[in-house]
């Protein structure tokens, strides 16, 4: 099995913020993303921190919009989730036990759709599933 790229952890923080980012469209100035948190009432500075973090761990880019810096996610929610699951899965020491157990504790709707996947490698993997939505990586 190939090394995976590494994905590092986030702290609840940091797991928020790019939670926001992902839900974003568009690039995001730390005054949006402050004005998003409704969980926590924090200072400007601390969320601007937090950004220069998520930089430095390279989950986001940080592009210039004139007087100020906007930031965007570096991977999408999908590709974050599925490189901490191959890190998982690297760090096992029994990948067909580590499977095992995944499958094992799937939902029938989950172990369905892996069926699909599984069946077709020519899927579209930025498609959502059908009559799932959104799923968020957690």
């Amino acid at each position: 099995m190939s090394e995976p790229a590494a994905i590092p952890r986030l702290g609840a923080l940091e797991q928020e913020v790019m939670e926001i980012l992902w839900d974003c469209p568009e690039q995001m100035c730390a005054r949006d993303v402050l004005q998003q948190l409704t969980s926590h009432k924090l200072a400007y500075t601390t969320v601007a921190t937090v950004l220069t973090n998520l930089v430095k761990k390279g989950m986001v880019e940080r592009v210039s919009t004139g007087r100020t810096w906007a930031h965007r996610p570096v991977l999408s929610r999908s590709q974050y989730a599925a490189g901490l699951m191959a890190q998982a899965l690297n760090t096992s020491g029994d990948p067909a036990a580590s499977f095992l157990h995944f499958v094992e504790a799937m939902s029938q709707e989950d172990a369905a759709l892996l069926r699909e996947l599984l069946s077709d490698p020519a899927h579209d993997s930025g498609r959502k599933p059908p009559g799932r939505g959104a799923r968020r990586a957690r």
